[in-house]
């Protein structure tokens, strides 16, 4: 039996290490600093719990010391500093879906031989960034990518109509960090949260859509003359974060208050919207992801369109948590079957250009009830 470590038992770890720990073909550990942690894991043979420490991950002779497979799901903060330290501690196949801000790239010459660490392998970047160069590479000329994504409550409230069901820091570093996008050919940099449109989805409705920075890797990997990320929400969202943003609730430069206390209004607004964005008993969440490209094929303008809705179950996991987490578990479960030999950082848009890889992936995803559509249209120049 392989022996597979997963670090993190949030909401996202606990899904992988219960998909994985399903197949009956593994030994399964998920670790995690809280001990509590593990007393929401379901009772499934082949699945256990260790109470470890981030900063013990690399210490020889450690649980990840001889896994077959160590899978990240940690937060974006924490994210560069673990595969450092997975580099460090010699382990060869990595797959991570933390949304770090830093370039995973830097760590390339250290890793050991014959290593494949495949990172930002959750719904997006991750599944989105797949479906991208799958589409893409099925033109001749590709002219324009728009990635549409974003994770919404099916009930809907004000003020902000939205539920976070994972990292709330890292959705505020969504709305913080300038959005690069690639127009006419350039990379630009645009504000976060700026950039406002209405989309209509079949099925959900009208939502809104806005810049953030999720191309990432995309931007050196795909020579796309337009292409550009936006994160879905429901209308009005991105103005009340825009007022958040602008009046520097979510600031990182210490502000002194009085009587002498100092904070970082980030991680006040961060203490105050874990509270405020947080779901309520019952509470259902939705993914949405919309992947189009726009291009020639045979001398003929052509739309391809892949799509994704998402909706959770009563008694189930988040969808989000389902579809990050089912992402990065069949991406695990590729590499564990030998489906997947690429070496080095792997981004997920590699995996997108294998046609027997993605046809394994999405088979895997339509299994546990995420199933992708595709569209292809002609349209007009």
């Amino acid at each position: 039996m392989a022996r597979v470590v997963v670090l993190g038992c949030g909401l996202m770890g606990r899904v992988i290490a219960e998909d994985l720990a399903r197949d009956g073909a593994h030994d399964v550990v998920v670790v995690d600093r809280d001990q509590g942690a593990g007393q929401a894991l379901a009772e499934v043979a082949g699945l256990r719990f260790e109470r470890l420490d981030v900063s013990d991950i690399g210490r020889p002779g450690g649980l990840v010391s001889g896994a077959d497979l160590v899978v990240g799901a940690l937060p974006g903060l924490l994210g560069f500093s673990v595969l450092r330290r997975l580099v460090e501690a010699g382990c060869r196949r990595v797959v991570d879906i933390s949304f770090m801000p830093e370039d995973p790239r830097l760590l390339a010459a250290s890793l050991p031989p014959e290593s494949s660490y495949l990172v930002d392998a959750g719904v997006a970047p991750g599944l989105s960034h797949m479906l991208a160069s799958m589409l893409l590479s099925r033109l001749d000329e590709p002219e324009r990518l728009r990635i549409l994504v974003g994770g919404l409550p099916m009930e809907r409230r004000l003020p902000y109509e939205y539920v976070t069901v994972f990292s709330p820091r890292d959705v505020l570093e969504e709305y913080t960090r300038p959005a690069r996008i690639r127009w006419a050919g350039r990379v630009e940099t645009r504000p976060a949260l700026s950039e406002v449109e209405l989309v209509d989805v079949p099925g959900v409705g009208t939502l809104e859509a806005f810049l953030t920075d999720g191309l990432r890797s995309l931007l050196s990997t795909e020579s796309v003359p337009f292409m550009e990320e936006k994160t879905l929400r429901y209308p009005g969202h991105a103005a009340l974060m825009r007022a958040l943003v602008q009046t520097g609730f979510l600031s990182d430069e210490p502000t002194e208050l009085p009587g002498g206390l100092v904070v970082r209004p980030v991680d006040l607004s961060d203490r105050l919207l874990q509270r405020a964005w947080r779901p309520l008993p019952g509470d259902l969440d939705m993914t949405v992801l919309l992947v189009e490209v726009h291009g020639r094929k045979a001398g003929v303008p052509v739309r391809l369109r892949a799509s994704l809705v998402d909706r959770a179950q009563p008694g189930g996991p988040t969808s989000m948590a389902r579809c990050t987490g089912y992402t990065a578990a069949s991406v695990a479960r590729l590499v564990l079957r030998g489906g997947w030999d690429g070496r080095g950082i792997v981004f997920p848009e590699e995996l997108g250009k294998s046609a027997s890889a993605m046809e394994m992936l999405l088979a895997d995803l339509e299994s546990r009830g995420m199933k992708v559509l595709f569209e292809a249209h002609e349209s007009a120049d």
